[in-house]
């Protein structure tokens, strides 16, 4: 990449710290975790009450309960996956949208060279520019390149005599 370019990425980077974006993910995350033990706890002493006598396994505190915890707590992050995955969506569409907005004043055609900096991260690290919409929602933690791109190319509130949302 180029000073440029790199400079939109750090712009990009440092609107993860200016919008607090770090404790706020730091906070869901925990969130999850303790609502994900929480019902697998209670989920693997419901199964091991039904069923444990069959399966040889005393309780929940019996080391054998381990794999149905996992089981409870893999199906768990499968379904909450998605949730988290939109969070992190937000929040990157957010830092791009800052970066954007804070290098507008230091870069000439600012949004050219954010949708150069996509296009090249995109290429090294082999992602998909056009990927299912179903597993972008599924799976991706990131917007997708293409979407990123479009974007950048887009994104203009001054030229609506608008204000900007993050960088004032």
């Amino acid at each position: 990449m180029n000073t440029q370019q790199i400079t939109y990425v750090v712009g990009h980077e440092m609107g993860h710290y200016v919008l607090n974006q770090i404790p706020k993910l730091l906070g869901a995350l925990a969130t999850i975790f303790f609502v994900a033990f929480y019902v697998g706890y209670r989920t693997a002493g419901w199964s091991l009450k039904k069923w444990g006598s069959d399966w040889g396994i005393r309780g929940v505190e019996d080391y054998a309960a381990t794999p149905c915890l996992i089981l409870i707590l893999t199906l768990f992050f499968f379904v909450t996956g998605p949730i988290g995955n939109a969070l992190s969506r937000h929040y990157e569409h957010q830092a791009d949208q800052y970066g954007l907005e804070v290098t507008r004043a230091l870069t000439p055609d600012s949004d050219q060279v954010a949708a150069q900096a996509f296009q090249i991260l995109g290429e090294v690290s082999y992602a998909n520019p056009n990927p299912n919409p179903v597993g972008a929602f599924l799976f991706y933690d990131h917007p997708a390149i293409s979407d990123r791109v479009q974007f950048s190319l887009h994104y203009n509130p001054w030229a609506d005599g608008k204000q900007p949302e993050f960088v004032k």
